[in-house]
């Protein structure tokens, strides 16, 4: 196996990271009375989830990538006491993909169990997932100034 030294940090491969943002504001300026959760591919690539249907396609994925799906019955309890209408995509066993999916665990589990952490990184502007790779000098570091949560998965 190659070994290199990257960024000053001895490293075996290099691999996706993906930082979540999750405003403490209480501003659900996207709110819907309806969520259809679908899977999606999430590695690599460089790019900004923000709209509610990339948010849920991420945590949706995650779930799924990690065999929580104990926690659909948590964020159904949510939705529904705030009345809002959803379906879950039939996969067909096709469970999408988040690049070591594994390390969103504590992600997963606070999210879909606080209800108000829920409604934050579904329905806030101010919330969002940054994914990239270690390979870029582009960063995933979240650089907000408003108080908030923030996780990180990285490989």
């Amino acid at each position: 196996m190659k070994r290199s030294i990257r960024r000053y940090v001895f490293e075996t491969n290099s691999s996706s990271t993906h930082s979540m943002c999750i405003t403490k504001n209480n501003v659900l300026n996207q709110k819907s009375d309806y969520i259809k959760f679908r899977t999606g591919d999430f590695g690599w690539e460089q790019d900004t989830l923000s709209s509610v249907s990339e948010k849920v396609s991420y945590l949706y994925t995650g779930i799924l990538q990690c065999d929580r799906e104990d926690l659909i019955k948590d964020i159904k309890n949510i939705l529904d006491k705030n009345n809002i209408e959803y379906e879950f995509e039939d996969t067909n066993g096709d469970n999408g993909y988040v690049d070591h999916g594994g390390e969103l665990f504590d992600f997963l589990e606070e999210v879909c169990k606080e209800e108000n952490k829920l409604m934050r990184y579904l329905f806030s502007s101010e919330s969002f997932v940054l994914t990239g790779n270690d390979n870029s000098e582009s960063d995933v570091s979240i650089n907000v100034n408003y108080d908030h949560d923030e996780y990180y998965k990285g490989n």
